[in-house]
Parts: structure tokens; sequence; C-alpha cells
């Protein structure tokens, strides 16, 4: 089976471009953790150490860093939440506009995807503890040959982790299709799985070429708009004093404008996922209309010459 490149990209965009409540959503969890981040600049030791007197007084006191690991973890439970929302609802928005709904509304996507919740968060906590065990793993190797061999196993290691590149790539695709089988097909996590795992291995070649075009095309885009943003940032060191203190212009540079390039760069992230997602919703529904299409046996007519009296 091939996907027509063509087909999906254009209907990628005409959705994106169509629906931008679909932008809103992917680019609410950014705007979420800009409203957090505040709090947990305020107790990171080493932000509070870069901080002129009386403000770093508190930064070599040993309850910040327990203060700053709570309230990180803390904090990452309600980001995790709005990612996995921000997801569904861009997915089911765009399989809903490729159905032929005209007009998606932010409230509607919201109610309307919330009975998906728990099996889409299922199914993130599935792919992203599985990766975490898999770096987790390959780390805990890679330490313990590097004390045996004195650093030798660490050199050696390195090749190795090219190979987690395929995995990435695998991984992703699979979650795409399984996400999309979740919400157009009403399945359940583990079917999910199995199914989007069946999808990708009958279109290998197609998903995994789809997988690159979508990374490279959006990542492109945004280099084109975050990088000239991160440019202020390299005379950073310019701006501090021998003592290695932030002085007043580089104050009013982190704190008005490190936020407003924040705030841009999570805009063109979450516009561009916004492209992303609808991409992968309609390959999906090509890719399963596709594998579910009857199959259709034609019957010759054949006319055998009787014997003449």
């Amino acid at each position: 089976m091939k996907i027509d490149f063509g087909d999906v990209l254009g209907r990628m965009w005409k959705i994106g471009w169509n629906h931008k409540v679909l932008w809103l959503w992917q680019i609410l969890p950014g705007l979420f953790a800009m409203v957090i981040m505040p709090f947990m600049f305020l107790v990171n030791p080493g932000f509070a150490m870069l901080l002129p007197e009386p403000y770093n007084r508190f930064a070599n006191e040993p309850w910040v860093i327990f203060a700053f690991l709570g309230i990180t973890l803390i904090l990452t439970i309600p980001i995790m939440f709005m990612g996995v929302i921000a997801q569904l609802t861009t997915t089911y928005g765009a399989l809903k506009a490729e159905k032929g709904a005209e007009k998606l509304t932010f409230r509607g996507l919201f109610s309307e995807s919330l009975p998906y919740f728990w099996r889409v968060m299922g199914l993130y906590a599935i792919f992203v503890g599985g990766w975490m065990l898999i770096v987790f793993a390959v780390m805990a190797f890679t330490t313990f040959g590097s004390m045996i061999t004195l650093g030798l196993a660490s050199i050696c290691m390195m090749p190795f982790f090219l190979l987690l590149i395929p995995v990435v790539i695998v991984g992703y695709s699979v979650l795409e299709l399984a996400q999309a089988a979740i919400i157009a097909d009403d399945m359940g996590t583990m079917e999910a799985i199995s199914h989007g795992w069946k999808l990708f291995r009958a279109n290998v070649i197609g998903v995994i070429v789809l997988m690159m075009i979508l990374y490279f095309a959006l990542s492109i885009l945004s280099s084109m708009f975050v990088f000239p943003m991160m440019l202020p940032m390299m005379f950073i060191p310019l701006g501090m004093e021998s003592q290695g203190n932030f002085n007043n212009l580089m104050l009013v540079f982190f704190f008005v404008l490190f936020p407003v390039m924040i705030l841009f760069m999570y805009v063109v992230q979450g516009i561009l996922m916004a492209f992303f997602q609808s991409a992968w919703a309609v390959a999906y529904l090509r890719l399963n209309s596709t594998e579910n299409a009857p199959i259709v046996v034609v019957e010759e007519n054949l006319q055998t010459d009787l014997p003449r009296d």
C-alpha cells in the first residue's frame, strides 16, 4: 500500500489553515507553562545565585533544592495533562474536519473529545514510560561499563545511541496512528496500539517517509522563526558584571524580553504542531480505509465450445 503524500499534505494544509482553533489548542500548553515558569525560576537555586543582593540570600539554603524538586514535580503533572488534552483535541478536530465538519469550536472540541481522554492518556503513559525505561537502561549500562573500563565503555556506546533514532521514529509513528485509532474508531488503548502497529507494518516505507517529511519540514520552518529570536541570548555574558551578577539592563532583558521570546516560540511551535497532528489524522483515515477495503473478486465468464451433434 502507498501513501499519497500530495493528498495528505494538501489536506493537512487545508485543515490547519481553515480551522485555526486547532492552533489555539496547541498553543495552550505553552501558555500554561509560561504562567508557572516564574514559580520554577524563583525556587531554582542556580537562578537565585545570579540575582543581586538581597534576592540571592536563600540560594545556598538546603531547603531550596528540595522545594525546587517538589514544585517541579507538582507542576509537571498539570503540564502533562494539558499536553495530552492539546494532542487529543487537535487530532479529534482534524478527524472531524476531514469527515466533513465545516466549523470547529474551542468548547466543542474539548467537550466532544473528553470521553477519549483517559485512553489517550494511557497511550502516552505507555509510550513515554517505555521510552524512559529504554533510556534509563542504556544510561545505567553505560555508567556501569564506564566504571569498569575507566570511561572506555562510554566511547564505545556512542554509535549505539544512533540506533535509538529508528526506535524513536517507529514508536512515534505507531503512537500517532494509535491515537487516531482511539478517536476515529473508538478503540481501546491496547487495541489501538495493535492496530497502529498493524498499519505501520503494512505501510513501513510510506509511514517513515511521511514522518521524515513532516519532521524536517516543520523543523526547518520552526528554525527560521525561532533562531533569530535566540540571537539576543548570546549577549547575556556581555551584560554580566565582573562579579558574575546581572546588571540592571540584563535584568530588564531577562524579565521582559525573554518572556516575549518564549511566547513567540510557543506560538510558532503550536501552529506547526496543529499541522503535524492534522497530517497524521488524514494519513490514518487514508491507511485505515485502504486496510478495511473489501476484496472484490472478479469472475470471468468462460465460454466453452460444446460439441455439436
